[in-house]
């Protein structure tokens, strides 16, 4: 949706894939930024897949830490998902965990096609529930991500370009321009 393309390959679930992430870089504003699409931790069915799952973003977290730094966090989830220990468990995962906290993050709310009056109905409605399971964000976007049939008045495709236009701006609006980068301890040795 963000690169205007159909470049990014989605699928409705990932199992038997690999778990691979796919950088796609973007302009938006005159300014490029690299959008590293990562495999769905929710996308498992089990738990081995899930530890791999993980596995991976915690090496692309490391990858980035070392080559520059992660400027920010975006949090994709669905608007029929409630804020459930699974949603809790993967921001705690990524965000306190692999950044300790120290990378802004935002969410982006898929699927609120639907919602009346506005998209937006979704995340004031919902707000709270996040809060309240301890998941805190820097921004937020309610977005349309589905090409395709007429809905109430207009067509999604009016929905998709204004959401492709509120996702940009909340990349542009919290990305930090120094990347984060994971401190190393290094282990002292005790002498001989």
């Amino acid at each position: 949706m963000i690169l205007g393309s159909n470049e990014a390959i989605t699928k409705n679930s990932q199992l038997g894939l690999p778990l691979q992430n796919a950088v796609y870089p973007v302009k938006i504003d005159g300014k490029t930024y690299n959008l590293h699409d990562t495999v769905g931790l929710e996308e498992r069915s089990s738990n081995a897949n899930g530890a791999r799952a993980a596995g991976s973003l915690y090496r692309l977290v490391a990858d980035l830490s070392n080559a520059g730094g992660i400027n920010l966090l975006v949090y994709v989830v669905k608007c029929n998902n409630r804020p459930a220990e699974i949603l809790r468990k993967n921001y705690n995962l990524l965000h306190h965990s692999f950044c300790n906290s120290e990378v802004p993050i935002v969410v982006v709310v898929t699927g609120c096609e639907d919602v009346k009056p506005t998209m937006d109905t979704w995340w004031i409605d919902n707000e709270a529930s996040f809060t309240k399971a301890g998941m805190s964000f820097d921004g937020h976007a309610c977005v349309c991500a589905y090409r395709g049939r007429k809905i109430y008045s207009g067509s999604r495709d009016d929905l998709v370009e204004d959401s492709v236009g509120l996702v940009r701006q909340l990349v542009v609006e919290n990305c930090r321009s120094n990347g984060w980068k994971r401190v190393r301890h290094s282990s002292s040795k005790p002498s001989r």
